[in-house]
């Protein structure tokens, strides 16, 4: 029993020790200090010499004792050690300080548009897209999230990506989007098209229909009813044929005079339940394509066949002439 215990210290003791050996950033990913953070710094062994300061362009900060201190580009603790071994020189009593950054300003991203708090944004760590969307208080009721343009900034400034905001969130692949970094520019476009809504000009009563066509049963207009999903929407419509392609339906959704696509794979949701439901509004389209070539596939594909035929008869005829 003594045995066994003594290798389970051990065994610990050696963890301890090859933790204590692993690099900082292979323990924890600390975050590293930029221009424009603000840090409180302290020092419980001389309060008087706290302070709260903001890292310079130049990325430094101004300390009293000690001066201009390197600060950008460290972890609070690389900071630390070095404010400490600064200050030791000239203060013996010191021998200890904290440094905690308030406010992160240096990983920020600029939100215009039709949101309903643009400006600039900052993160310790920049999240995916829709989270610095919501953190802009989310898009305005004119926001189009089919069409959200992403404009570079740093090394690949004025660089534009246009990405499908709504697709992504239908499709549950909000990982496939372009991943933010510092400086990025997120507009948010007016709906329908661009097109300010004080220039569309028309105001369009929707009916109090959905529309499902392609491969399903009765395809048509469906009677609006609220609550109602796309699922629901295609059981309405006489459900699905042996021919549907479930994996690649589509919905239209109508705008005013334009009207917006998204992918809906409604296979998987049929199997998993996600991604999350879709209620459909008044005049949505559900589109469920055929597994067999398309309509104009084929009628290009027989128009084809006509072609050759005739091409054909005319050579027999022309050498049969001759």
């Amino acid at each position: 029993m003594k045995t066994v215990v003594t290798k389970g210290i051990v065994v610990i003791s050696y963890l301890a020790v090859v933790l204590v050996a692993l690099p900082a950033d292979e323990v924890r990913a600390d975050y590293v200090i930029g221009p424009d953070d603000v840090l409180q710094i302290s020092f419980w062994q001389d309060p008087t010499l706290n302070a709260e300061v903001r890292v310079g362009q130049d990325g430094k900060v101004a300390l009293d004792v000690v001066g201009q201190v390197e600060a950008a580009g460290r972890t609070t603790a690389e900071l630390q050690n070095e404010i400490v071994r600064l200050m030791a020189r000239l203060n013996k009593n010191i021998s200890q300080a904290t440094v905690r950054v308030s406010e992160y300003n240096h990983n920020h991203v600029f939100v215009i548009g039709q949101v309903n708090t643009p400006g600039k944004i900052a993160f310790e760590e920049i999240p995916d897209i829709w989270t610095v969307i919501n953190e802009a208080g989310g898009i305005s009721e004119t926001g189009d999230l089919s069409r959200v343009t992403i404009i570079r900034g740093g090394p690949d400034a004025g660089r534009v990506e246009v990405v499908n905001v709504r697709d992504a969130l239908a499709t549950g692949r909000l990982d496939a989007l372009p991943r933010l970094r510092r400086t990025d520019t997120i507009e948010i476009g007016r709906t329908p098209g661009q097109v300010p809504s004080g220039e569309v000009g028309v105001s369009v009563e929707k009916k109090n229909l959905v529309y499902v066509i392609g491969a399903v049963g009765t395809p048509g207009p469906v009677a609006y009813e609220e609550n109602v999903d796309v699922l629901e929407a295609v059981a309405l419509a006489g459900g699905p044929t042996e021919a549907a392609d479930l994996k690649r339906a589509r919905l239209l959704l109508k705008d005013g005079n334009y009207a917006q696509a998204i992918k809906l794979n409604l296979d998987k949701y049929t199997s998993t339940g996600r991604p999350a439901r879709y209620i459909v509004q008044k005049e949505d389209m559900v589109v469920v394509p055929f597994q067999r070539e398309s309509f104009f596939d084929s009628t290009i594909g027989r128009v084809a066949t006509v072609v050759a035929a005739v091409s054909t008869a005319w050579l027999i005829f022309d050498r049969t002439r001759n």
